[in-house]
């Protein structure tokens, strides 16, 4: 298969001039949360210095609460498709949810054994990148995390299993290279991404209850169809985890409408396990002026081992959305439909 690139110089270098900004407010309904509030906001380049900040603030009648600031230079937009000597990314969030879900390890765990807790994290994260080209980036980062799990359901299948994490201090070192020949971070139309990324928890890197490695590919396909902005996307992306004590917050994950866990129609964080198989396929397409649709299509399965491996009876789901294009991020609304319930998810950005 012959991949043709886009035509980027390879010594092409940062240029931006004038600055951006971008808002939206919060009123929304999701199937995870329920009615949620607040405002998202970005600044681009209003210190002359090729800039971004990222401010989101949120609530919700169920308990929710979020404030995640993001500080980048340069802007990961400004950057995308660029050769640059060094990028820095400081991320500061703390999110609260009242009824978090668990319902056991494993593909063919049991909605109905479904446990309610209140998850907490408070997290710092420090990135450092580099462009070393166009298309090829690599960064190293660590992330300052506590996590707590309380509250929990009594009488349920899963109340001990969750009462024993508590409360976990667990920070951990990300080593990330990417290839990525795509037209934009915020919206890609064209191109490839492959990422392959590493995080690293022992005690010499001051993780002090757990010892692991996890391991991440992800690879993306953007292709126009019909018309400049008709975009049908594609992504794999395949994670798993070794060690010793991985807490239950490590494992790989499937399930919501998050940009890591995309199983839309299944509740956040339905199905768990040491490892996960993940696909996704988006077609988007224009509207109106800023508006545009999307229909899509997710599968994916959770498994024990590497040599466990179940490809056989995947966990599928699909559906439609809406999109609100925003020059600094995008609007996200998807009704997703599996062979278990119907969710409604509201959040920002493309998935993929």
């Amino acid at each position: 298969m012959l991949i043709s690139l886009p035509a980027v110089a390879e010594n092409a270098q940062l240029e931006f001039s004038g600055k951006s900004f971008s808002a939206f407010p919060i009123l929304m309904y999701n199937s995870d949360i329920g009615i949620g509030y607040g405002a998202k906001a970005k600044f681009v380049n209003y210190l002359s210095k090729r800039e971004s900040f990222d401010l989101m603030l949120f609530g919700s009648s169920k308990g929710e609460r979020l404030i995640d600031f993001i500080f980048s230079k340069p802007d990961i937009e400004i950057r995308q498709r660029k050769k640059y000597a060094l990028s820095l990314d400081f991320r500061a969030r703390y999110n609260r949810l009242l009824t978090d879900n668990f319902c056991g390890i494993g593909p063919h765990s049991e909605v109905d054994d479904l446990t309610n807790f209140t998850y907490e994290i408070k997290e710092l994260k420090i990135s450092f990148g580099r462009g070393f080209s166009s298309f090829f980036v690599g960064e190293v980062a660590y992330s300052f995390r506590n996590v707590r799990y309380y509250d929990v359901e009594e009488n349920k299948p899963y109340t001990e299993t969750l009462n024993s994490v508590g409360e976990q201090f667990s920070p951990f070192l990300s080593l990330l290279v990417r290839y990525d020949t795509s037209d934009s971070q915020i919206n890609p139309l064209e191109g490839i991404r492959f990422e392959f990324q590493n995080d690293l928890a022992y005690g010499f890197l001051g993780n002090k209850n757990t010892s692991f490695a996890r391991f991440m590919l992800d690879f993306r396909k953007y292709t126009r169809l019909f018309g400049k902005k008709d975009v049908l996307a594609f992504r794999v992306r395949v994670q798993s985890i070794t060690g010793s004590k991985i807490p239950l917050f490590e494992l790989s994950v499937l399930g919501g409408g998050s940009t890591e866990n995309a199983l839309r129609g299944y509740r956040m964080n339905r199905f768990q396990d040491i490892g996960k198989f993940l696909l996704n396929c988006e077609y988007r397409f224009p509207i109106w002026k800023r508006l545009g649709g999307n229909l899509f299509a997710d599968c994916g399965t959770v498994w024990p081992s590497l040599a466990r491996i179940d490809l056989t009876r995947p966990a599928i789901g699909g559906g439609l959305g809406l999109r609100y294009y925003l020059k600094n991020f995008v609007v996200r609304f998807d009704i997703g439909i599996s062979r278990e319930e119907t969710r409604v998810y509201f959040q920002f950005n493309q998935i993929f």
